[in-house]
């Protein structure tokens, strides 16, 4: 029976590793960005802008779970629900340091 328990444990243990997030990379940020503002004609940003943006949010507090999220899609990103109202201010701090002005 103790097997079995010990079992069950390992496996809980395994299966909530694997639902955390990794927090991206700076040049697959980067990457998501660019994919972002090439999508937007209205959007202009240099690589070495992006990787500005990225590296602030990077910097940031928001979770490895939002920072994946944005670096799979920044247009249309999952993010925690409990970041949601965070996201867009970051990303606005993010741009209005990096981007030329």
């Amino acid at each position: 029976m103790s097997r079995i328990r010990t079992a069950t444990a390992l496996i809980a243990g395994l299966l909530v590793v694997a639902g955390c997030a990794n927090r991206p990379s700076a040049d697959e940020l980067t990457e998501s960005i660019l994919t972002a503002a090439e999508g937007d004609p209205t959007i202009s940003v240099t690589q070495e802008e992006a990787a500005c943006i990225a590296g602030r949010l990077l910097g940031s507090d928001l979770s490895d779970t939002t920072m994946s999220g944005l670096a799979e899609d920044f247009d249309n990103p999952e993010v925690l629900t409990a970041e949601v109202s965070r996201v867009e201010p970051a990303v606005a701090d993010a741009a209005a340091a990096c981007i030329g002005g």
